[in-house]
Formats: structure tokens, sequence, C-alpha cells
């Protein structure tokens, strides 16, 4: 991932980083959220915290 740098209002920042975060797709999202979690959680240094998921496909109108 790319890091980009504004230089910008205290007041814009919510703004700025909800449009970044409209802009990337599904994949991107579950990548960061992942890359977070390894982080901070530590998976690979705790092997007793079991990652555990379910991926289920939502119908939606």
């Amino acid at each position: 991932m790319e890091k980009i740098v504004r230089i910008g209002k205290v007041t814009d920042q919510d703004a700025v980083r909800r449009s970044d975060i409209q802009k990337l797709s599904p994949d991107e999202r579950v990548s960061m959220v992942l890359q977070m979690q390894r982080k901070y959680l530590n998976w690979d240094e705790n092997p007793s915290i079991k990652r555990v998921a379910v991926i289920k496909k939502m119908k939606l109108k």
C-alpha cells in the first residue's frame, strides 16, 4: 500500500480519511484489517490465540 502525506486542517482529517477508505475495494479493506490484527494482536508470536473466521455470502437487495 502506498502512503500519502497530506497537509491540511485538523478539522478536515476525518473527511479525508473517510474518502480514502471509500475508494478502497472490499478486498483491500479486508487486507487492511488483517494487517492491523497481525500488527497489534501478534498472532504469530502468541500461538495460544486461534484465528477463527467465517465467510458468509450475504444476499443484498
